[in-house]
């Protein structure tokens, strides 16, 4: 195939030569900043140093305001969760697959490492958002509902699933209104939902690959239904298309769709994103036959569809990066990538297709492309729960009631950024004691911006990362009394007892049910996820320990 059309994208880079102006943060907003988040950063031990911020489109949708993130420490913070969380991965676990003989390299290892990146970042992720909402002053406060995630799923021969995450239904604010949540809230507290992705990319991130970043949105507007999690199949565009149904439209009429709304001359000035799957093998040919380049990646679906035809990216073949076209990946993907497009004015569709089906060693790629609707029993049952089984495609109207609600997005850069070269990855300064961090903003402004900040370490950049590690680390080797008397120590002192309530709920989420403040666990859950190597019978020490010692967490147990 003619390489100017379907080529890798580390091997045939986007440049970037739109808007990029930069204003950096003065000496009183570095003060400013430092005392707005002085209890998220004083935990890490850690200040802000410097900050540039490069406005990459200043375009404003005039569809929305930003609601509840007026409040610059809300908004803020989110910016912080992602920067934070990125550069715990960056400096503890990035590229460390690397670290052992090719020989020793195994799919359980691989799985293992990426586990620990997902764990790492989803516990900075989880504090930041935490103390922040339980810091905020009476009238401006929030409680922020986990309603995306991502890692949940199984991946028959790949992973197991239930990945260390944020999980759904995870709560976030002050003691009295996680309480209270699902009963009548007090007016001044503003309900908002949340949706991440830890580490988007983890396959890259324990490869010290390009493009893996921490990612999540928070909005004011509610999740009107999940989607399930199985594989999307999307139609992406950077400029609004009319819906069709891709059920009744073929690729090709459907890219006719997309360039249309570019107003192209034709879909041979079109370029389409896929991920380097067999699965896409059919769809790209087709396009390809159409003069559509396709330029693929490795691994990471999601940061393809935050810069969709955004002004100044350009690939070696004069090309901008304009859609997806039947690009297949993950549902939580999806819905954090489209939201940040929507408030660019871009458009998105998908549609559920058969995970099962598409990841049949035993099937050839075009018997997976025409079979990918074809459902099992347990998928559409899911669909079923979900209320997807009459409706052939969705948007993102159909998963949030106002898209356009107050919000803001924030991905971090935990390696270099292939397709925005200004998102550098975390680099360490262990002589002057800092690390850097970048930071992809979006609003609901529909404002784009990368922060480049800088974080000096009030002791060492050793003692910070220590104490941005995840709390289940301290307890690898401990066996018997001495692991329980190390839960017992974590539990003792106020601040590390929520450092592992949060371990323990983004670790375990798929054996318990959160009713409000408190839990119910499901022990043959538990044995379940052990059985299929998500989870080791060292876990189940864990979790009975826990429950001797923290016996108010749980309602009760099966």
């Amino acid at each position: 195939m003619d390489s100017a059309l379907r080529f890798d994208i580390a091997d045939k880079r986007l440049a970037y030569t739109g808007q990029q102006t930069t204003k950096p943060f003065d000496v009183d907003q570095i003060i400013e900043f430092n005392h707005r988040h002085k209890a998220v950063l004083s935990n890490y031990g850690i200040s802000l140093q410097s900050c540039n911020i490069l406005t990459l489109s200043d375009k404003i949708n005039y569809k929305s305001n930003l609601g509840a993130f007026r409040n610059r420490q809300v908004r803020q913070s989110v910016i912080l969760s992602a920067a934070l969380s990125a550069a715990a991965v960056g400096l503890h676990g990035r590229g460390s697959l690397n670290n052992y003989p090719a020989d020793q390299v195994t799919g359980d290892l691989t799985n293992n490492l990426k586990r620990a990146n997902d764990r790492t970042a989803a516990q900075v992720m989880a504090e930041v958002l935490q103390v922040t909402t339980e810091t905020l002053p009476m009238g401006e406060e929030v409680l922020i509902e986990s309603t995306i995630t991502e890692g949940a799923r199984a991946k028959p021969g790949k992973e197991p699933g239930g990945n260390p995450t944020i999980a759904v239904g995870a709560v976030f604010g002050k003691k009295d209104h996680r309480s209270q949540y699902g009963l009548t809230m007090p007016n001044d507290v503003t309900l908002l939902s949340m949706g991440s992705d830890v580490v988007e990319g983890t396959t890259k991130s324990v490869n010290g690959l390009h493009s893996s970043m921490t990612a999540l949105f928070v909005t004011e507007a509610n999740a009107k239904r999940h989607l399930p999690d199985v594989y999307v199949e999307r139609w992406v565009g950077g400029a609004y298309f009319k819906e069709f149904n891709p059920r009744e439209t073929d690729l090709g009429e459907a890219a006719k769709i997309i360039a249309k709304s570019y107003e192209m001359s034709g879909v041979d000035k079109l370029s389409t994103f896929f991920l380097d799957r067999p699965r896409h093998l059919p769809a790209m040919d087709i396009l390809n036959d159409l003069g559509v380049a396709t330029p693929y990646d490795k691994d990471g679906d999601l940061m393809p569809a935050l810069i969709i035809g955004m002004d100044g990216f350009q690939y070696p073949n004069q090309r901008g990066l304009h859609a997806m076209i039947g690009e297949i990946g993950g549902s939580a993907e999806w819905a954090i990538g489209v939201l940040p497009l929507v408030w660019r004015g871009g458009q998105a569709m998908g549609m559920l297709t058969s995970q099962t089906v598409l990841t049949d060693k035993n099937m050839t790629p075009e018997e997976r492309w025409k079979e990918r609707f074809h459902f099992t029993e347990e998928e559409f049952m899911m669909i079923q729960d979900a209320r997807f089984e009459r409706k052939p495609y969705f948007t993102i109207y159909d998963i949030i009631d106002d898209p356009f609600a107050g919000g803001i997005s924030a991905f971090g850069a935990i390696t270099d950024n292939y397709y925005l070269p200004c998102m550098r990855g975390v680099t360490g300064h262990p002589d002057q004691g800092t690390f850097d961090v970048d930071v992809l903003m979006i609003n609901s402004l529909g404002m784009v911006e990368c922060w480049q900040m800088t974080f000096k370490c009030n002791d060492s950049l050793d003692k910070s990362i220590d104490l941005l590690i995840c709390p289940k680390e301290t307890l690898y080797d401990l066996r018997g009394n001495d692991l329980e008397k190390a839960i017992g120590n974590a539990l003792s002192e106020p601040y590390l007892r929520k450092r592992y309530r949060i371990f323990f709920n983004n670790e375990y989420y798929p054996a318990l049910i959160p009713v409000r403040d408190k839990m119910v666990l499901l022990h043959k859950a538990l044995d379940s996820l052990v059985d299929r190597k998500a989870l080791e019978e060292w876990d189940l020490e864990i979790v009975k320990a826990t429950e001797r010692l923290a016996p108010e967490w749980f309602i009760n147990s099966d």
